[in-house]
């Protein structure tokens, strides 16, 4: 039977302004957790070469208060913990966002940008950046999509692959915890393949070859709604922890109203035996779901069809990976006030064969490879498979606006 842990604590301080007092707390707290799946000892070697996956997407929006990256306390805590616990060497790696491939950011200013990195160095870690150090291909026999499966050589070259993920709600993939998390963990050239509704498949593959041997998820500010850039913020105060990565992300999607059979990327996992997501067959120590949960707000808008008046989306054949990018461009314009800015209308063309209206647009935005082939209007064209770089369609967006002010 798997385990899962859920410790709470009373965390009173933020993420950007804290003390040793809410380090102290949450260093308690991840005691507790390796406490109930097993004890450190059993985890963990006093010599090892530990490697810790946050999430570090990119530096969030104001507008989410702490619900988009591991908290910064986690990390200072956990990186304390383990050395004082005699861990010789802890590194705290992340992959260059997909969103960030075009323009010039890599994992490490992602790092710095977003504070985490001083909080690594003050708990004794270093920071590693995937897109600086060597992939090295490995095949496993079960594999769905790839031949072999390129994974950072420090993961490979650690004795303890620990995922501390966010939880928090999805566009794409309902939530995003665990199993998620391991997208970060693929070069940037292949975290845009099977970026669609073969992803389940692709998370899979990569558990197949770099399984995490310990999950310790971030839920003390916890993101609802509009995931995984844009969520709004739930304090919850707690960190959920087990070695079963599939466990993990079943009981932490039960945790905010979401059945595991809701989530293809759970389920999915589970039917591949890479852990269980039944929880009549977990066991839950600590506080008991019943006790922590919260419904939180789905991530439901990932279909930008009729989200904004002012931005006409004209889709064919498209997946939610394609449409989640547009419908990221027009929150994050609504969230800025940016929108209100568009003098006329815009006419976004995406998927395979999208239909042509009767109207005739100005501002004609044909968004994905697909639709480039497929659609015959003039416009600016925005080529990709999914997902779609939504940094390159606000800046297209806002050069419209810019040039309508002039």
């Amino acid at each position: 039977m798997s385990v899962v842990s859920i410790v709470k604590g009373n965390v009173t301080e933020s993420q950007e302004k804290y003390t040793q007092k809410d380090i102290l707390i949450v260093r308690d707290m991840l005691i507790k957790s390796f406490d109930n799946i097993g004890g450190i000892d059993k985890l963990i070697s006093h010599g090892d070469k530990i490697i810790i996956k946050p999430n570090l997407v990119e530096v969030p929006h104001p507008s989410t208060k702490g619900s988009v990256l591991t908290d910064p306390r986690i990390l200072e805590a956990l990186c304390g913990l383990l050395k004082d616990y005699g861990v010789k060497q802890i590194l705290v790696g992340e992959g260059k966002s997909v969103n960030l491939r075009h323009i010039a950011s890599g994992a490490r200013k992602a790092f710095e940008n977003s504070g985490l990195a001083n909080a690594v160095r003050r708990g004794g870690g270093t920071i590693i950046a995937w897109d600086e150090e060597p992939f090295v291909p490995v095949k496993h026999p079960d594999l769905m999509l790839w031949d072999e499966v390129n994974v950072p050589k420090s993961i490979l070259e650690a004795d303890c692959f620990i995922n501390v993920p966010k939880l928090k709600t999805h566009g794409q993939t309902g939530i995003t915890c665990g199993i998620k998390s391991m997208q970060g963990v693929y070069c940037t050239d292949d975290k845009i393949k099977f970026h669609d509704e073969s992803f389940p498949w692709k998370m899979v593959d990569m558990l197949r070859v770099a399984m995490p041997d310990i999950n310790i998820v971030d839920g003390l500010i916890c993101g609802e709604g509009f995931g995984p850039i844009y969520t709004e913020a739930v304090p919850m105060g707690l960190i959920v922890s087990s070695t079963d990565v599939v466990a993990t992300d079943a009981v932490c999607g039960k945790i905010i109203g979401i059945d595991p059979i809701e989530i293809p990327i759970t389920r999915l996992a589970c039917q591949e035996g890479m852990g269980n997501d039944n929880l009549d067959e977990i066991q839950i120590v600590g506080e008991q779901i019943c006790d922590v949960m919260k419904h939180f707000k789905r991530a439901g808008i990932w279909n930008p069809i009729g989200l904004e008046g002012k931005v006409k989306v004209f889709a064919g054949g498209a997946c939610r990976f394609e449409f989640a990018q547009v419908a990221a461009t027009i929150k994050r314009m609504q969230i800025d006030g940016t929108i209100n800015n568009l003098k006329e209308d815009i006419a976004v063309f995406i998927g395979d064969n999208p239909p042509v209206p009767k109207k005739k647009f100005k501002n004609v935005f044909i968004i994905g490879d697909p639709a480039i082939r497929d659609c015959k209007l003039e416009g600016v064209k925005i080529a990709g498979n999914p997902p779609l770089p939504s940094v390159q369609i606000v800046q297209a967006f806002m050069k419209v606006i810019n040039e309508g002010d002039n």
